[in-house]
């Protein structure tokens, strides 16, 4: 089941309505020469958008990171293909519940670490790594390591006390995979569409109708 908290989208990033449709056409470039080009194309894209430099920096509460447009333009880019890429990932390799008590604490926790996170890597910073003069690599685990086990440690009791309240409903696993009645009718409409565009193209039909 995909828990799209977890990889941190906005509301509407994906519409599910659409789902198949988009399916139906990846399927559709994974089977042409796009394929492989695609792979190149990402990592060009992905060390283009990744911006290593150390001018026009903001400041710990700026986004996105960079005060410069241009470096904006690339930050967020990156972002955006990571996001992409990652729907398609998840949806490929985890789309199963495959246990109920990691699915709970993982998948269940996503929204949680996603409204919390900021706050617990302010602790860690003011409380420890500013105050012991941290360096860089040991701060870079104590601040992954230490924001993720505090999200867990205080996600596992405001949950326990949210389902006493609130008991879990029964879900059922997403099938985005079409049907062969689902795929001959989208043919149809897209033929369909395609004449019409034809027509109208060619003077035949107007606008209107």
């Amino acid at each position: 089941m995909i828990n799209y908290d977890a990889v941190f989208f906005s509301q509407g990033v994906v519409d599910m309505c659409y789902w198949r449709q988009m399916k139906k056409t990846r399927n559709n470039l994974t089977n042409s020469v796009f394929a492989p080009v695609s792979i190149c194309l990402f990592l060009f894209i992905y060390a283009w958008t990744s911006p290593m430099v150390y001018s026009g920096m903001g400041h710990l509460f700026f986004y996105p990171l960079y005060s410069t447009y241009p470096m904006q333009c690339l930050y967020t880019t990156g972002t955006w293909l990571w996001v992409y890429t990652i729907i398609w990932l998840m949806a490929h390799i985890a789309n199963d519940k495959f246990n109920d008590k990691v699915y709970d604490y993982v998948c269940g926790s996503s929204l949680y670490a996603y409204v919390s996170h900021y706050f617990f890597i302010l602790i860690l910073s003011v409380m420890v790594i500013r105050p012991y003069k941290i360096t860089f690599i040991p701060a870079l685990f104590i601040m992954l390591f230490g924001t993720l086990a505090l999200i867990f440690l205080t996600y596992a009791p405001l949950n326990f006390i949210y389902e006493l309240i609130v008991p879990p409903k029964q879900t059922k696993k997403l099938d985005v995979d079409l049907t062969e009645e689902e795929v001959q009718a989208m043919e149809e409409m897209e033929q369909a569409a395609r004449e019409k565009a034809e027509a109208i193209k060619n003077g035949a039909q107007d606008l209107e109708d």
